[in-house]
């Protein structure tokens, strides 16, 4: 008897699990064609030691690497640029004081201009 009641559980688990996939309303298509419609726009570089210019009108530059090994890549200041510290916006003359210091810069990879400094 147990192995009747064993059997009929593992049938109605089956028909239970091939009946939601069979009801789902999107279709393999269309979840394919949902994840090729994410675009990466935006990349972070975490930095040890922050190496950046900035002049008194809010224009410079970042020098960073993305690893130790790979090419040292140059990306721009702007006024437009946010920097935060510990998730709070302050004015961006206060990065100026991360000089030597770690944090995470947030650019556009089309532009190379900086979105956000964040430490």
């Amino acid at each position: 008897m147990k192995n009747y009641i064993r059997k009929f559980f593992v049938l109605i688990s089956f028909v239970a699990t091939t009946q939601a996939a069979a009801v789902s309303n999107l279709s393999d298509d269309a979840i394919h064609q949902a994840t090729l419609k994410t675009l990466k726009t935006h990349q972070t570089i975490r930095s040890a030691s922050l190496r950046m210019s900035l002049d008194d009108n809010l224009h410079g530059f970042v020098d960073s690497k993305m690893c130790s090994f790979c090419k040292p890549i140059r990306i721009i200041i702007t006024p437009d640029t946010a920097a935060y510290q510990n998730n709070v916006k302050v004015p961006l003359k206060q990065a100026k004081k991360r000089l030597g210091r770690n944090a995470s810069i947030v650019y556009n990879l089309k532009t190379k201009n900086v979105s956000a400094i964040r430490w």
